[in-house]
C-alpha cells in the first residue's frame, strides 16, 4: 500500500480577516507532525482572507516535517448557505464555523479528522484515525468529559430540547472523526445547516456545536475523553489531545498549566516561532499580560469581580431560561415557518 493510500487526513478551517489566525493552525499542525509516524495530509479550508504569506508559512510548516498541506478555497461554496446562516455565523464570531459542513464535498477521502485550532495534539493521531466508528457517521468526546451528561433542569437542557440535541450524548465539536462516504449518503449538510440556522440559531450560545449535535443526533459514537481533553489540569498530559476551550487561550492569557508550556514549545518549532527574538518576547509578554492570573492594576480586579457578579446575578440559570423562552416565543411569533420547511 502506498503512503498516499495509507495517509491520515486532517482538516482545519481558516477564516482570517486580521491575518493572525493562521499561526494557531500552524502550531496544531506541528504538534501532529512531531508525534505521528504515519503520512499526514493536512487539508485547509479557507477563503480569500488567507494571505499568500500565511499560506506559504503553513506549507513550510508541513514540508519541514516531510508532510504536505493542501488548500481548498471554498469562497464560492459559502454562498450556498444563504444570507440567514452567513449573518448568524458572522454575528457569533466567524463564518469559519460553516466550513466544517463543507468537508464531505471538499475532500475525496473516505475519512477525515476535523480539528479546531486551539488544540495541541500530544499523541500519535493515527490512534484516533484507526478508531472504528461502529456504523456511525461521526465520533466525538462528550462535551463534559468524565462529568457525565448535562443535568435535566438547566438552561442548557432547555436549549438542547429546542434545537434538537441529545443532552446525554452531546459532544464537543473541536475534535471529530468523520466517515465521509456515509455522511454524503445520509445527509445534505448545506441545506440542512441553512434551515437549522434559520429556525434555531436565535436561542443558542454555541451555534456550531449545537448544529453538529442536532444534525447527527443518534449517529454519533462517543469516544474516550483523552481524544479531546477539554479539562486540562497539571499532571500527566501524555497520549492525549489537549483543547483550550473558553476565551482564554495559551496565546492570549496563559493559565500557567502544562498545556501552555507545550503550546509555546511547539510554537517555536513553526516558521512563526523563528521570528526575531524581540518579536517573540513581545508575543510572550502580551500573552502574559492578558492572563487572568496576572493583575497589572486594580482595574483588572474590578473587571473580574463585575464579571463574576454578572454571571451570578444577571446570567444565572433562571434568567437564562426566561431569556431563552422569550427569544423562542418572539421567533415563533415573528417568523412563521413556511410549508417547505415543515
Amino acid at each position: 500500500m502506498t503512503k498516499e493510500a495509507d495517509a491520515v487526513h486532517v482538516v482545519f478551517s481558516i477564516y482570517d480577516p486580521k491575518g493572525t489566525y493562521a499561526k494557531y493552525c500552524g502550531v496544531v499542525m506541528a504538534s501532529i507532525f512531531e508525534r505521528t509516524q504515519s503520512t499526514v495530509r493536512v487539508h485547509i479550508l479557507h477563503d480569500e482572507t488567507l494571505t499568500e504569506q500565511n499560506r506559504s508559512l503553513l506549507t513550510e510548516t508541513a514540508e519541514s516535517f516531510g508532510q504536505r498541506a493542501e488548500f481548498h478555497d471554498i469562497s464560492q461554496s459559502i454562498e450556498l448557505f444563504g444570507n440567514d446562516a452567513i449573518s448568524v455565523a458572522k454575528k457569533n464570531g466567524s463564518i469559519g464555523m460553516l466550513y466544517l459542513f463543507l468537508i464531505p464535498d471538499a475532500l475525496s477521502a473516505d475519512r477525515a479528522i476535523y480539528l479546531d485550532c486551539d488544540i495541541i495534539v500530544n499523541m500519535d493521531i493515527k490512534e484516533l484515525w484507526d478508531m472504528p466508528l461502529d456504523g456511525k457517521s461521526i465520533a466525538g468526546v462528550l462535551d463534559r468529559g468524565d462529568l457525565g451528561p448535562y443535568r435535566l433542569f438547566t438552561s442548557d437542557a432547555l436549549i438542547f430540547s429546542l434545537v434538537g440535541c441529545d443532552r446525554r450524548a452531546y459532544i464537543n465539536g473541536g475534535v471529530l472523526l468523520m466517515d465521509l462516504p456515509k455522511i454524503r449518503e445520509k445527509y445534505k449538510l448545506i441545506p440542512q445547516s441553512a434551515k437549522w440556522y434559520k429556525h434555531h440559531a436565535h436561542c443558542t450560545e454555541h451555534v456550531n456545536q449545537d448544529l453538529i449535535n442536532s444534525c447527527f443526533r443518534g449517529d454519533i459514537k462517543i469516544i474516550e475523553s483523552r481524544f479531546n481533553n477539554c479539562h486540562v489540569h497539571d499532571g500527566d498530559i501524555s497520549n492525549t489531545i489537549l483543547h483550550a476551550v473558553g476565551p482564554v487561550k495559551p496565546w492570549n492569557g496563559p493559565k500557567f498549566k502544562d498545556l501552555d508550556r507545550l503550546y509555546w514549545k511547539t510554537f517555536l518549532k513553526t516558521p512563526w516561532g523563528q521570528l526575531a527574538s524581540d518579536e517573540v518576547v513581545d508575543l510572550l509578554f502580551d500573552a502574559l499580560k492578558n492572563s487572568p492570573r496576572v493583575h497589572l492594576h486594580t482595574g483588572q480586579c474590578y473587571k473580574k469581580v463585575f464579571s463574576r457578579l454578572y454571571k451570578d446575578v444577571v446570567r444565572n440559570e433562571m434568567t437564562k431560561i426566561i431569556s431563552i423562552l422569550c427569544k423562542e416565543l418572539k421567533h415563533r411569533l415573528t417568523s412563521p415557518r413556511r410549508r417547505s420547511d415543515a
